[in-house]
């Protein structure tokens, strides 16, 4: 009896696993299996490149950083390229909502989800191998310089194009590289749940006809990107409108005043030694190349800014100052601040506690 019970248990979960692998392999909303050979981030940037009003998007049809690589190839000779996470992926100069209107005269925007140093790393060397931007705007988030040795790299090695121009930027930047273990991560992901989710998703999309993979749809009229669509548009200069459902609904949702909130979803570690020298070598590489960098800071909510003893506030107000510091030590500029007041941003500017809207990122002037 208990031998059968231990046997069922265990075809079941084989049973299971061998399914989420299968799922996760063909229908692969990443582009890292069956369809990392795909052409489609090639053909989505060209065609983003030459629309007057943008691409509908989704990060179910492709990896965002596999359309950086190939977006980055169309900088030619723009004024500024944009790097850096969530956070900034709204600089632009579309609309009548523009950002940086007194440093930028055009934009290409290649920031990407959750994008850390070693994102900083990959863009500012395809933006340099690949064009002459006159300048680079990185946007360098609270807890950016805070990574350790062993995280750095994690967040790259599920696109095996991302990842060999990871490796060519350490070989040209750092004169190192750094062991990894890509090809375990890429396989362990095959039976990663939140990859299942988003693969059965993409799948179920596919049955009813609904889904946009393969598909690429031009915005026919301009929009306004302060209400957005009823999808997610990347406009012409590679920069991102949310839905306009996501809008409406961050409108609606107050942003927490509870401290409990904020303790496990934002670090509380100041920038340490590693990580502030693999970024002056980023500096030092854009400034070497011929190119001007420029730091950019963008704000919290005042909500979590009001908790002025935490260790939060604490990391946050300290990883800003030695921002700037390394901003006068190379002569770079540092435009913005992570306190919403100092740039007169107010409570309503914005989608969550860490990122702004539009009409906030306006506000981030030249000083």
């Amino acid at each position: 009896m208990f031998l059968s019970y231990i046997k069922n248990i265990f075809f079941t979960t084989i049973t299971t696993i061998t399914i989420v692998i299968v799922v996760n392999y063909f229908v692969d909303p990443g582009a890292i299996y069956s369809r990392s050979g795909d052409k489609f981030p090639k053909e989505y940037a060209k065609s983003l490149t030459k629309s007057d009003n943008g691409l509908y998007w989704s990060s179910e049809t492709v990896s965002e950083r596999d359309l950086t690589v190939s977006l980055s190839s169309y900088i030619g000779s723009v004024d500024c390229v944009i790097i850096g996470s969530s956070h900034v992926m709204q600089i632009s100069n579309y609309g009548n909502h523009k950002s940086l209107n007194e440093v930028c005269n055009s934009i290409l925007n290649l920031a990407v989800s959750g994008g850390g140093i070693e994102d900083h790393l990959v863009l500012t060397y395809l933006a340099i191998k690949n064009g002459s931007p006159k300048k680079i705007i990185l946007g360098v988030d609270a807890w950016t310089l805070t990574q350790k040795s062993n995280s750095i790299g994690s967040r790259v090695e599920s696109s095996d194009k991302y990842f060999a121009n990871y490796k060519a930027a350490q070989i040209e930047i750092l004169k190192s590289i750094q062991k990894s273990n890509v090809d375990f991560i890429k396989y362990l992901n095959l039976i990663n749940l939140e990859y299942f989710v988003k693969s059965v998703s993409l799948l179920w999309k596919q049955i009813n006809g609904e889904d946009s993979l393969k598909r690429i749809t031009n915005v026919k009229e301009k929009i306004d990107v302060i209400k957005g669509v009823k999808n997610a548009v990347k406009l012409p200069d590679g920069s991102l409108v949310y839905p306009s459902a996501y809008i409406d609904k961050t409108k609606e949702n107050a942003i927490p005043k509870e401290y409990f909130y904020y303790k496990n979803r934002t670090g509380n570690t100041i920038s340490n030694s590693y990580s502030i020298n693999i970024y002056n070598q980023i500096l030092s590489y854009i400034i070497k190349s011929g190119v001007e960098p420029i730091i950019l800071l963008t704000p919290y909510h005042k909500n979590l800014w009001k908790f002025k003893g935490s260790s939060i506030v604490s990391s946050i107000s300290k990883n800003e100052e030695v921002i700037k510091k390394i901003g006068s030590s190379l002569g770079i500029s540092v435009l913005g601040s992570y306190d919403p007041v100092k740039l007169g941003c107010e409570n309503h500017e914005f989608y969550d506690f860490q990122h702004a809207t539009r009409e906030c990122l306006t506000r981030i002037t030249k000083e």
